[in-house]
């Protein structure tokens, strides 16, 4: 208690930049092991953290907590009680999932975004001999799970669907002959960006698949010369689906950005920011962001240097400056500080929400997942109208059941269900109105399905991953 107490007191000396709220400190315990944190924010505004220092051990931590700070689910161990590093995550449909290395094997555990509860516990995946143990993914329309994984330097590209309390059922993979190390990927309706270095030069090459694994464009580097490129770039959509890369090369951050048809190269390694004026420092611990409707990205990020500022700046979708780069939050007068693992979000109203380890390096307390955000009216540009459709989301009452399914939409009142089973063969209709419909569990002869793993597919890009279990 005496080091949390120490440790708030020493926030008393951030300042923050106008439009910044004032930090808190969102944990009980510090982080020694793996200081690293990610965030996600509900429909119902509320945020989930995932972090890899749960109880100041290298443990998988989980929790939810409100705007100032109050807890709504308190801090829960989600791996299992043992060595529990290299930390990453996503959310799909009402789950968030985690997934991390326990020593060699790789696991992942699924909570529920309605209530926090444990959908899946600690489960074993595969075991991995490899430097790079993340799990990089990103959800299709259809409920699965692209994935890109290492084993050994080697790069593989699957296609898995969740399978509640058992892992995942892989569809499809296969090695991606020419990539070494990491690599990242993002999925867009029905194309799949994937970015990944070359075994040589180490610089980037790009591949698209389609949403049933045929490539639409082969694997191509896209770098000129030989820079040092990371293993993990920051990707996102400019307005028209093209995919931009930005990355820190040379003490700058740069944008590349590649047609979403061809791959052709649009952008060519174009500087955003750099180490000028000497004050300001980029880190390989940054975000890109884009604010929902827009043509325009937040980039945040923390100092290399000195390692007590949180620095952000507005860019548009070919990497014009919009509002230039400023501090966010600033802890030079507690100097010497250890911020750093930076994460965030963005609202619908273009408000940015970000998590960061931050704590006092003499004593040694450790770091603190800390938490912030910052308000969009504050900038100094006009306020864009939002022009991206409703979203429209689905979620079901229990899942995995045993009975029968209560599904709830949310953006619309009404839709017709579809439910496929795990061949792809289309098993049963459910209408919903009024913002729900029940399923009892039963096909088009109306008896119990078999237990097993059903995809649920609507219109405008709803879809669910049931699992049926039996009665």
């Amino acid at each position: 208690m005496t080091g949390l107490l120490f440790l708030l007191l020493a926030l008393q000396g951030v300042t923050p930049s106008p439009g910044w709220s004032y930090p808190i400190v969102v944990t009980d315990s510090a982080n020694t092991q793996r200081r690293n944190q990610f965030i996600n924010r509900d429909s119902l505004e509320r945020f989930h953290m995932v972090w890899s220092g749960f109880n100041d051990e290298s443990r998988i931590g989980y929790k939810i907590f409100l705007l100032d700070g109050t807890t709504v689910y308190p801090e829960t161990m989600i791996s299992r009680d043992t060595n529990s590093p290299y930390l990453s995550e996503l959310t799909m449909g009402d789950s968030l999932m985690a997934f991390w290395r326990e020593y060699d094997p790789v696991y992942y555990a699924a909570r529920s975004l309605e209530d926090g509860g444990e959908i899946t516990p600690a489960t074993y995946l595969f075991t991995t001999y490899t430097l790079y143990p993340y799990i990089r993914a990103c959800p299709d329309s259809l409920g699965r799970l692209h994935v890109l994984y290492n084993d050994g330097g080697e790069v593989y590209y699957a296609v898995w669907t969740p399978a509640p309390g058992a892992g995942f059922i892989t569809e499809y993979e296969w090695k991606i002959d020419g990539a070494d190390a990491g690599g990242v990927l993002l999925v867009d309706g029905n194309r799949v960006h994937v970015v990944v270095q070359d075994p040589v030069l180490h610089n980037y090459s790009y591949l698209q698949y389609d949403l049933e694994g045929n490539t639409v464009v082969p694997l191509t580097n896209f770098v000129a010369g030989d820079p040092e490129c990371s293993r993990d770039p920051e990707l996102n959509l400019d307005p028209d689906g093209n995919l931009m890369v930005v990355e820190d090369v040379a003490d700058s951050y740069v944008l590349w950005k590649l047609d979403k048809t061809t791959g052709n190269l649009l952008i060519d390694e174009k500087v955003i920011v750099s180490d000028v004026p000497p004050e300001m420092y980029i880190s390989v611990s940054f975000i890109l962001r884009r604010l929902p409707g827009t043509n325009r990205y937040y980039l945040c990020w923390t100092d290399s240097a000195k390692d007590n500022q949180i620095l952000y700046m507005l860019i548009d979708g070919e990497g014009d400056i919009l509002q230039d780069w400023q501090v966010a939050y600033d802890y030079s007068d507690e100097n010497p500080e250890d911020v750093k693992h930076i994460d965030g979000v963005v609202d619908d109203m273009g408000n940015l929400y970000i998590i960061y380890s931050q704590g006092e390096t003499e004593p040694v307390l450790g770091g603190y997942p800390t938490f912030g955000w910052f308000d969009h009216d504050f900038l100094s540009i006009e306020h864009e109208v939002n022009t991206e459709p409703q979203v429209v989301s689905l979620r079901a009452s229990l899942n995995p059941s045993c009975g029968s399914v209560q599904f709830y939409l949310e953006g619309t009142d009404s839709m017709e269900l579809r439910v496929f089973d795990i061949t792809g063969r289309l098993v049963a209709y459910v209408s919903l109105s009024n913002g729900s419909g029940l399923w009892n569990g039963t096909g088009f002869s109306g008896s119990r399905l078999p237990a097993g793993v059903y995809t649920v597919v609507g219109n405008q890009g709803v879809s669910l991953s049931i699992t049926l279990l039996g009665e």
